[in-house]
């Protein structure tokens, strides 16, 4: 007999169900890799170029600090890496792996639910997953540990007990999620754990759109694309596989989205105490997957606009720079064996796209261009005025400024087009069209027939646009 009621944590949905893992795909399939453009006919070649590019003291190295602020408040890089975790997760391609040993398997498996429903908070519910669950209060969520009531919950060994252990890649996204249960918590009461969950996933929705998008998307692109939501035009592309599941695209997750890791800082604010430390700070121990020092507790006034009159710092800006803590990861990210090149970040993202097969980010511009998108595949990225450009061979320069790999494109794109203050209009386009499969063909606020016209509740939204401010003024109130 077929259940009259779905599973805590697997609500269904409209199209793509949560909780219904998918695959990876590409969203131009026919177009050529960029691997192959650039004629690149081994292994070692691929790493040669991304070492030019991505290595230590490479051209994204931004070794003197030297890429000044954007106007988007600091919190928002952490809030992009924790939506990355709720909807990406990779573990089947090898880094250092050939394009053919990759694709033997494809399609790859996208072990997240593609559908912003906060798997990586709720992973499979108090049902599957009860070590999260407080069991004295059904539908309740565990925080904090015996070392800091202010953190996220813990076993023995400090591993976090979270629904994405990514989540604790940082003290920075690892009290995101903390912020998220909180707000969950808040909100169960007079709710049941799937109606709580269906609110905080549509307030969190609702803030990635409005919110986030809006912050960091090409203005045009994203008011062409909020207009196509509300009059059903978009979005432009059908990502949804045969059984009705978001594929992932590979230009989005190895690319466009990892648009977040040029805002990274090598410093940040943590609290009054603390206005200073390394995003992987050894004086305190917090170089990723542990506990979070009950003197390190982030206080989000200073990353983000919470109060009217409090300082907050901002976010490097959109451009084709890594912070140096980006490019010389520690032992815990990437392993104490990893060499000099794996632990850039830059350098991964180069390697992971040829790897993949990506095309050239001037062969995606004109794909953009032909889904009806008004955006220039012969802009101008302006190379020679990249310091350092000019001492690239000279053969492998005139080749990568016609076949740039897609991640560098985009983020010279928006460095170009917008002053690195937003993503340009290609690197956008990739962005919406992704996030508008998820709130069109998935469960969201958009297509609730039980709530038509949701809105966010007045008593957590400060306007009707709702922020992630409004969330940390909720939860603290």
């Amino acid at each position: 007999m077929k259940p009259t009621k779905p599973m805590h944590g697997t609500s269904k949905a409209k199209g793509c169900s949560h909780m219904r893992l998918g695959n990876f795909c590409q969203l131009f399939p026919k177009l050529k890799s960029w691997g192959d453009d650039f004629d690149i006919k081994q292994q070692c070649e691929a790493e040669q170029v991304a070492a030019i590019l991505g290595a230590s003291s490479g051209i994204m190295h931004d070794v003197n600090s030297s890429s000044p602020d954007s106007s988007t408040p600091a919190g928002y890089t952490f809030f992009a890496q924790f939506i990355d975790h709720d909807i990406t997760l990779d573990t089947t391609t090898a880094l250092h792996g050939s394009p053919e040993e990759n694709h033997e398997n494809s399609p790859f498996p996208n072990l997240r639910s593609a559908s912003l429903d906060l798997d990586c908070v709720y992973g499979f519910g108090p049902e599957a997953m009860p070590f999260m669950y407080d069991q004295k209060q059904p539908g309740r969520m565990l925080t904090g540990n015996k070392k800091n009531k202010n953190d996220v919950p813990r076993n023995r060994d400090g591993r976090a007990l979270i629904g994405d252990p990514r989540n604790d890649e940082n003290i920075f996204v690892s009290q995101m999620q903390l912020l998220f249960i909180r707000f969950h918590n808040r909100r169960m009461s007079g709710r049941s754990f799937e109606e709580a969950q269906t609110d905080v996933r549509y307030h969190y929705q609702w803030i990635v759109l409005h919110d986030f998008l809006r912050r960091i998307c090409d203005a045009a692109v994203f008011d062409e694309v909020v207009s196509g939501l509300e009059d059903g035009s978009y979005p432009k592309r059908d990502l949804r596989d045969e059984c009705g599941r978001i594929c992932m695209p590979l230009e989005f997750s190895v690319a466009g989205f990892r648009f977040g890791h040029s805002l990274v800082r090598s410093q940040y604010s943590a609290n009054d105490e603390y206005t200073v430390i390394d995003l992987f700070d050894e004086r305190f121990g917090t170089l990723g997957f542990g506990h979070v020092p009950e003197e390190l507790t982030i206080d989000w006034r200073f990353l983000l606009p919470v109060e009217h009159c409090h300082d907050y710092i901002k976010s490097k800006k959109f451009d084709h720079l890594l912070a140096d803590e980006l490019i010389r990861l520690p032992d815990q990210i990437v392993g104490h064996l990893a060499s000099t090149n794996d632990r850039s970040l830059a350098f991964r993202n180069l390697l992971r796209a040829y790897a993949l097969k990506l095309p050239s980010g001037q062969s995606v511009a004109k794909a953009i261009k032909d889904l009806g998108y008004n955006v220039d595949p012969s802009q101008d990225l302006k190379f020679d005025e990249i310091p350092g450009w000019k001492c690239v061979d000279e053969t492998i320069r005139k080749k990568l400024e016609k076949h740039t790999p897609l991640f560098f494109y985009l983020m010279r794109e928006a460095s170009v087009v917008n002053d690195g203050e937003k993503m340009g209009p290609v690197g956008s386009a990739i962005l919406l069209e992704v996030f508008g499969n998820m709130l069109v063909h998935c469960k969201s606020f958009l297509n609730d027939d039980e709530h038509k016209n949701w809105q966010p509740d007045k008593c957590v939204a400060s306007n009707k646009y709702l922020s992630l401010s409004d969330i940390v003024r909720y939860v603290n109130s």
